[in-house]
């Protein structure tokens, strides 16, 4: 007797989708905000995006893939091979301290803004990775500008992009 899997392989080619079309979401807005992403401030405000692994773990995948994609046009190889593994740490890292701040406390607060702060303390302190491999391919000039430049314009991308992704998570359910 055969089984029948067309249930599981549907749910499976839905969440395959719905992770391209985020890497894809990812590749686009990087690309078509170049002067932006790639120019001397280099804010990405495509890392909003980010907030998605909040909602269900495919998003990870599918941030890393489109980190690994875009970063191929600043850096090359390398920053697409360190900025992809520091994307997926992170995001992973971030997602966890998030559900156990709002797990150990007590705030008033809706959770996910909770859990959206952390992503965002995490992702702009996370910039040491990048830091460090700007200055591996050969920046000469002082490092902590150049990490609090970093650092900064991430918080300032993560920020922008709560102020959109919260508003739309409760018209758009992005746990399916």
């Amino acid at each position: 007797m055969q089984k029948n899997t067309h249930g599981a392989s549907s749910a499976r080619t839905l969440d395959l989708t719905k992770a391209a079309i985020i890497a894809a979401l990812y590749v686009a807005m990087s690309l078509l905000l170049a002067p932006l992403t790639f120019g001397p401030i280099g804010i990405r405000l495509s890392e909003g995006l980010n907030f998605l692994g909040l909602y269900h773990k495919r998003y990870i995948y599918a941030i890393t893939v489109g980190v690994f994609i875009v970063n191929y046009f600043s850096y090359g190889i390398w920053d697409m091979i360190v900025g992809s593994i520091s994307t997926f740490i992170f995001l992973w890292v971030g997602r966890w301290l998030g559900e156990q701040l709002v797990k150990h406390s007590n705030f008033k607060i809706d959770p996910m803004i909770i859990k959206y702060i952390v992503l965002t303390i995490v992702f702009s302190l996370s910039m040491f990775t990048i830091t460090f491999s700007v200055v591996f391919l050969g920046f000469d000039g002082p490092i902590w500008p150049l990490y609090l430049n970093m650092a900064g314009t991430e918080a300032l991308a993560m920020i922008v992009g709560g102020f959109i992704i919260y508003p739309i998570s409760k018209r758009i359910n992005f746990y399916d």
